[in-house]
């Protein structure tokens, strides 16, 4: 278990930092650890008594904590894409959005054809940050009251209902007091009254500083490749079992 951890693990990692490899090829790097696993010698093929599947599960879950590689790649993406998303000024970062996202904000920038195998990657990467990524309240001028996730710092939690027309657009500091990053209960009840109390917990920046987006999975809002993987694991168990009930449904 170690030799495989310290050498098959890690002898893709730097590829997977930089591109997202086919699933094929994962495949075939994972068949070659079930083999190490599994085969006395070479050529002498033996029965793999436990399924890969619980084989990857952590050590706290009965596995044996091996990494599903398509999920590990993932999360080394990710990792890439947190860079670019909190060093917009850095050279690979200006060199990407220029030509990449031009009229359009990274997180919101579609993966269309003609774009490299490399950025496509990093939108991949992209898009596991959004689906684990929440907003922490500065002077509430970039975040969207009905589009966004920002009302819960432990978990991506948004407001859920139909906007009037005037209200559609509005951001954060529409529910502050006028200059001023204290809330506005009045507006607040006219206009998400159910959820006074929620957003009456939120501690706005006093020294107006702008609003962040924060990874939900540590404490410190920073993205960790560990984490990323855990997420991503969480985000391919839900699409398998998605994809079985739609097998069921079919037959």
């Amino acid at each position: 278990m170690v030799m495989v951890k310290s050498v098959l693990f890690a002898m893709p990692s730097h590829s997977m930092t930089c591109f997202k490899l086919p699933i094929s090829l994962c495949n075939q790097i994972q068949s070659a650890v079930t083999r190490l696993w599994w085969d006395s010698n070479s050529g002498a093929k033996k029965m793999a008594w436990v399924s890969w599947d619980e084989m990857a599960q952590t050590k706290t879950n009965g596995g044996l904590g091996f990494r599903e590689f398509e999920c590990f790649n993932d999360a080394f993406l990710a990792k890439l894409s947190w860079r670019l998303l909190n060093n917009p000024m850095g050279l690979r970062a200006r060199t990407l959005l220029i030509k990449y996202c031009q009229h359009e904000e990274f997180t919101k920038v579609p993966a269309v054809s003609a774009i490299s195998h490399g950025w496509r990657g990093i939108l991949i990467g992209r898009d596991l940050l959004i689906r684990n990524m929440g907003w922490a309240v500065g002077d509430g001028k970039t975040i969207k009251v009905w589009q966004d996730p920002w009302l819960s710092t432990s978990r991506q939690l948004q407001h859920m209902g139909p906007p009037t027309k005037a209200s559609h657009d509005i951001v954060v500091a529409d529910l502050f007091q006028a200059n001023t990053q204290d809330w506005d209960l009045n507006t607040i009840e006219r206009e998400l009254p159910e959820l006074v109390d929620t957003i009456l917990s939120i501690k706005p920046s006093k020294h107006g500083a702008p609003d962040k987006l924060f990874w939900i999975h540590t404490k410190d809002g920073v993205y960790t490749t560990k984490s990323g993987y855990i997420a991503a694991v969480e985000i391919q168990n839900e699409k398998k079992a998605r994809d079985r009930r739609d097998q069921v449904t079919n037959w």
